[in-house]
């Protein structure tokens, strides 16, 4: 396997093109253009994509400046953060670069004094359950 060198970023406000961009591929890939989670994201206005940005913490990994993966955090309360979305671009699977994307989500959940970091992942998908199960026992808060 060829190492990928990958950075992660935490995107702003003004990375919303970027994001709306990854954002809708990851649907795309993921869940398919008839789900109806892509079909509303996919109408959302410049200023839908800023508050989401506002709102919630998002991180990419960026090979040069090409996004290929993304994870999303979220405060559920003041000791809680929910992380969602953790997505690889296909090309960029089987190179270790979501272990970077949930670090960068749980230091952000840590800065934030955040005493429990929880990420829902479906059970068919088998390799990100162990990829997070992995990451959790090296990132306790």
């Amino acid at each position: 396997m060829t190492a990928v060198t990958a950075r992660v970023a935490r995107l702003t406000e003004s990375d919303w093109r970027l994001f709306a961009g990854v954002r809708l591929r990851a649907l795309t890939d993921s869940l398919g253009e008839n789900d109806s989670q892509y079909q509303q994201e996919s109408t959302f206005t410049a200023a839908q994509w800023r508050r989401r940005m506002r709102d919630h913490a998002q991180f990419a990994a960026l090979i040069g400046n090409r996004p290929v993966g993304l994870i999303g955090a979220q405060p559920e309360n003041a000791e809680t953060v929910y992380l969602y979305s953790l997505w690889l671009d296909p090309v960029a699977r089987g190179h270790g670069l979501a272990r970077p994307l949930v670090a960068a989500a749980v230091d952000w959940a840590r800065d934030r004094r955040a005493r429990t970091v929880t990420l829902r992942v479906a059970a068919d998908t088998a390799v990100p359950v162990e990829v997070t199960r992995a990451i959790a026992r090296n990132n306790r808060l």
